[in-house]
């Protein structure tokens, strides 16, 4: 299972969420909660907030209940 950040579409709102795929990159599953970027050293939260940009730069996911 892999996962990666992206832009998820909830109550007309937009935030960042983990979302979870099956070998085959279909949808596994999402966070229920958005995330925020966080690292222990200022490189992590660097790196972290690159993921976040990358989740910007692809479609928006509508999020289902």
């Amino acid at each position: 299972m892999t996962w990666e950040y992206r832009v998820m579409s909830r109550n007309n709102e937009l935030a960042i969420f983990e979302v979870y795929y099956h070998e085959n990159r279909e949808i596994k599953g999402y966070s229920i909660d958005p995330t925020f970027p966080s690292g222990e050293t200022h490189d992590e939260l660097q790196n972290n907030c690159d993921l976040y940009i990358r989740a910007l730069e692809k479609p928006v996911i509508k999020y289902e209940e």
